[in-house]
């Protein structure tokens, strides 16, 4: 028998855009951005790229907060288009970039990992660069999860349809994230 508690549990925890969407899911998302790029200022921790988490490198706050909103930006503006254009429902901009920054509230405790003692991580200690791996591992798993399921819910893409879409926006999402993060560097 299923424990609808824990089933409730699961749902806020890998799909709570069922309950919040939208300006709220918005607001969320963008103050949990932000405190993470706060953390992660302090931390050394960041996410530059779309899914990408590394520790270690010290750099002015501006680019550490422009690592998330670009990272933000970047799967708004791959997945809007692609809704738009493979969803057979009316899509809200709002829903997309409010679910997606929501995904992004994993970042803040993400943030939190690169206090530990294990980072910065070194290939010559195989035992931290094991441990780096698998708690980096799990929250990034954890994130694409999120995006996914943020995806699916805003646009109302199903399915195998969803996957490919998905994944195809992901990447290129990734890739766009890179090259805007490269060009932000450029002016810090």
């Amino acid at each position: 028998m299923n424990n609808p508690k824990s089933a409730n549990l699961s749902k806020w925890l890998f799909n709570p855009f069922i309950y919040i969407a939208g300006e709220q899911a918005l607001l969320i998302g963008w103050a949990a951005m932000l405190a993470a790029s706060v953390v992660s200022y302090f931390s050394k921790t960041h996410f530059d790229g779309a899914i990408d988490i590394h520790f270690g490198a010290s750099g002015k706050y501006l680019w550490f907060l422009g690592e998330q909103f670009i990272a933000w930006f970047s799967v708004v503006a791959v997945f809007y288009p692609v809704g738009l254009i493979f969803s057979k429902s009316r899509i809200r901009l709002i829903d997309v970039a409010g679910t997606m920054a929501m995904a992004r509230i994993i970042t803040l405790p993400v943030a939190l990992m690169g206090f530990l003692p294990i980072y910065p991580v070194s290939l010559d200690n195989p035992v931290k660069l094991l441990l780096s791996a698998v708690f980096t591992m799990i929250p990034a798993i954890w994130m694409i999860a999120l995006m996914f399921n943020a995806f699916s819910i805003s646009t109302n893409i199903k399915q195998g349809k969803a996957v490919a879409c998905f994944t195809g926006g992901l990447l290129a999402a990734e890739i766009l994230s890179k090259v805007l993060i490269f060009y932000l560097f450029q002016f810090l």
